[in-house]
């Protein structure tokens, strides 16, 4: 009864949470908007073959769908126990049940009773950053963090002697949390996992419990390793298509070498790094001003000075200032990592009382996060990371590492009430209560001094005064003066927020430990105040506003617009590029068109390179645009506002044959030569590939030969040659070396990178059909082990469940 009454309550939290979901509203989340125009080509494709591509042509030209939509094709797969754990409610509402269910999974496994679990399931579950997460379309990030709590409780079932149990669900678990597709947040889950892990071992090594010790590690590793090969489909295809993307790195490098570089650049993995007092943030949420995506209301400091001096265009005039609330050390904020004031007190308090030496390792584990948080503002232990952590140059955004502490902070809180009520001395507790709640209080008086300290200016502040000066010359003085002000009572107010909830909860707790009041009224005051606390900011950035009806997303996002129409009467293949918005972070012109630009957070590397140093240069360079196929851009005039559409005569089209090789050392001298050369004539090629092409004779070209398109159907293409001496073709299509084989009349031939980005083969003399075959083989190659590692998972919990229902009932 108590597990039930757990599981209606927190169905009930989120589906009122997520009210507007029941009603069919739908969130209008931008990275999901960018998702499906990434994703429709493999829809389209599935609609005419019953399956999903694996390669998709709509996005930079083509590249790999493998981290879009793609099918495993895995019969036994426990994904479909996902629903399950997500009570089968609709979105977001299943993610927020997923959190507290987990966490209270979690929670149970440590033996910690229904009502401090139930807190800190609603805790984690509704901390600002699972809202903030929700609201942008984080969707695989939210659900990964729902089994991340699942994972540690099926390890310490392990760690803990409960063997059958941990062993089954660690491999369930793990399974689940990397079906989700959210590496980072996975690796960031074995980091917790890594901590706990050797907390464990330490103790069994000095308590000389090493048959224990082989025998955890063991269960741990090999339940791990089957629940991350049930994934194996995803885990070989990504980590293959890695090397070739901006994650692995480049061999591009313009400074004069070409040695290859791993992993992301640096200055880029460490963008979005929270600064050393933003770490305040995580009990006062407005410390740096919140959000860079607010709009200030008209009772803002801002609003009254706009109307004080009759400012045109006030709403727009609030929109951009609102975007400039935020004035912390990131490039910009969709909101604060804020784990509520009261479970902040709550796990100080458990630091300074709790008897376990758990504690140790889930404050180092904080600690060590926060650390990494910092990214570039604590260079000499990230740099250290950056370089020696293993996998660890394939990420960004530092302060995604916050979601350590968003569950180790209600965890030690929970535990720290959980033995508040097994401890009938309550009174022999007091000394150290106060203690934590002078570090808290003091804590708090350090983030007060911020309040007095600070002088509120943003380091992007001189491109909004420049903004104020052009746009609202006579009040742009005043205009910045009250966003100073605005962003100082902004703080003011999160600061008497969070007294009056730490003050709050001192105040049960001192009753509670006095024994003044009953543990159920000490518990359920808490769960209260704790629950007002995280839904009270997670509301500022998930509610009501965030939802529309279904139909009005399509229409605003996915109905052609009128020069959409004109270039889909085109039925040729050609290319597109819009030019109108942000052309490479935009991916909804790739739902109906097969687009040079779009949105991908792991682009092909050659591909980064080519926009790089070519697409965004202005003007852009024609030839590589024409390489391209590039026939349509979609332009804005400068003095209407208005998109037209502009042909480009000079596209190469998908296919051609060239004249002449330019033989180049390596990647650099390409890409230079692209700033110089004609596509049609001419094919790039770098010198290591000469072997590959001698068969290509420039002085015997047939000017009557000819090379055209069939059909492009994703995975294969088809193309008809005929001439009467060898040439050396070009097609317009994406160099990618992990799948891509091409063969002419059957008998495979060596597939060239031309132009940098392009595929190039030797075509024999005579009439020919060419055939290019997208079949990579770590794809294929791992869908039966997958299989295989599913079957071990269902066997794993089947046997489990059988062997303990024969017990109970033979008992």
């Amino acid at each position: 009864m108590p597990h039930l009454a757990a599981v209606v309550l927190f169905a009930l939290v989120a589906c009122i949470y997520c009210r507007p979901a029941l009603q069919g509203k739908i969130l209008e989340q931008d990275d999901i908007i960018q998702w499906k125009g990434m994703a429709q080509d493999l829809f389209r494709y599935e609609q005419a073959h019953g399956r999903l591509p694996l390669w998709n042509n709509n996005l930079f030209s083509g590249m790999p769908a493998f981290q879009i939509a793609m099918d495993a094709h895995n019969p036994l797969s426990v994904q479909v126990l996902h629903s399950l754990f997500l009570l089968f409610l609709p979105k977001p509402a299943g993610f927020f049940f997923l959190l507290c269910i987990s966490f209270y999974f979690l929670a149970r496994v440590i033996r910690i009773r229904t009502l401090p679990s139930i807190l800190g399931g609603i805790a984690y579950a509704y901390a600002s950053y699972t809202s903030i997460i929700v609201a942008v379309g984080h969707d695989t990030k939210m659900q990964a963090l729902g089994y991340m709590p699942a994972l540690i409780g099926a390890l310490w079932l392990i760690y803990t002697r409960r063997y059958a149990w941990g062993a089954a669900l660690t491999a369930l678990f793990s399974a689940l949390l990397i079906a989700q597709n959210h590496l980072q947040i996975t690796y960031y889950s074995l980091l917790l996992a890594g901590c706990m892990s050797v907390a464990f071992a330490i103790r069994w090594v000095v308590r000389k419990e090493y048959r224990h010790l082989l025998l955890a590690s063991a269960l741990a590793i090999g339940a791990g390793l089957t629940g991350a090969a049930c994934n194996l489909v995803n885990l070989a295809a990504t980590s293959d298509y890695s090397r070739a993307t901006m994650r692995g790195g480049t061999s591009l490098q313009m400074n004069g070498t070409d040695a290859p570089v791993e992993g992301l650049p640096k200055n880029y993995a460490f963008n979005w790094s929270y600064g050393p007092l933003e770490t305040f943030t995580l009990g006062v949420p407005n410390l740096y001003g919140g959000s860079s995506d607010d709009t200030l209301p008209r009772s803002s400091h801002v609003g009254r000075v706009a109307a004080a001096n009759h400012v045109k265009g006030e709403h727009v005039l609030l929109q951009v200032m609102g975007s400039c609330v935020y004035w912390g050390p990131q490039p910009g904020t969709s909101g604060p990592v804020y784990l509520g004031a009261a479970i902040c007190f709550l796990f100080i308090a458990g630091m300074c009382c709790l008897r376990t030496r758990h504690k140790w390792w889930m404050l180092f584990a904080c600690a060590i996060a926060i650390f990494m948080s910092w990214g570039s503002h604590l260079a000499w232990f990230n740099d250290f990371l950056f370089y020696h952590l293993p996998f660890y140059n394939k990420f960004r955004a530092p302060s995604m590492v916050l979601v350590i502490p968003q569950l180790l902070f209600p965890l030690v809180a929970v535990m720290f009430l959980q033995q508040l009520s097994d401890d009938s001395n309550r009174n022999a507790m007091i000394p150290l209560f106060r203690k934590g709640a002078a570090i808290a209080a003091a804590l708090l008086l350090a983030a007060v001094a911020c309040y007095f300290v600070f002088d509120y200016v943003g380091h992007s502040d001189g491109l909004l005064r420049n903004y104020l000066q052009r746009n609202f010359r006579d009040t742009a003085d005043p205009l910045y003066t009250a966003l100073l002000a605005d962003r100082k009572s902004l703080l003011a107010a999160d600061l008497v927020r969070t007294f009056l909830l730490m003050a709050g909860v001192f105040v049960v707790l001192w009753y509670y430990i006095r024994q003044r009041i009953p543990t159920v009224f000490a518990f359920i005051m808490l769960l209260l105040i704790t629950t007002a606390d995280s839904w009270g900011i997670g509301k500022r950035f998930l509610n009501d506003s965030n939802y529309r009806e279904p139909k009005l997303i399509e229409a605003d996002h996915f109905v052609p617009r009128p020069v959409d129409s004109l270039i889909l009467k085109d039925t040729s293949w050609y290319r597109v590029m819009d030019l109108s918005d942000e052309t490479f972070e935009e991916a909804t012109m790739s739902y109906y068109f097969h687009s040079a630009g779009g949105y991908h957070p792991a682009k092909l590397s050659i591909m980064e390179d080519l926009i790089n140093y070519q697409l965004l240069k202005q003007p852009m360079n024609p030839q590589v645009l024409n390489m391209l196929n590039l026939k349509y851009l979609v332009v804005k005039d400068s003095a209407t506002g208005e998109l037209a559409l502009r042909q480009n005569a000079g596209a190469c089209g998908p296919c051609w044959l060239v004249k002449n090789i330019r033989f180049l050392p390596g990647p650099a001298d390409m890409m230079r030569a692209l700033g110089d050369f004609h596509p049609l004539d001419t094919a790039l090629v770098e010198s290591r590939y000469a072997q590959q092409v001698l068969p290509f004779d420039s002085t015997g070209t047939d000017s009557s030969a000819s090379l055209v398109l069939r059909k492009n159907d994703n995975d294969d293409i088809w193309y008809t040659y005929n001439g009467r001496q060898a040439h050396f073709g070009v097609f317009s299509e994406v160099y990618y070396d992990r799948g891509w084989k091409a063969y002419v009349d059957g008998k495979e031939t060596a597939i060239v990178p031309v132009d940098y980005v392009l595929r190039g083969i030797v075509i024999p003399p005579g009439k020919h059909d060419v055939y290019f075959s997208f079949r990579p083989a770590s794809y294929y190659t791992s869908r039966i082990p997958a299989i295989i590692a599913s079957a071990i998972t269902w066997l794993l919990l089947l046997g489990v469940i059988l062997y303990k229902w024969r017990r109970r009932k033979k008992n």
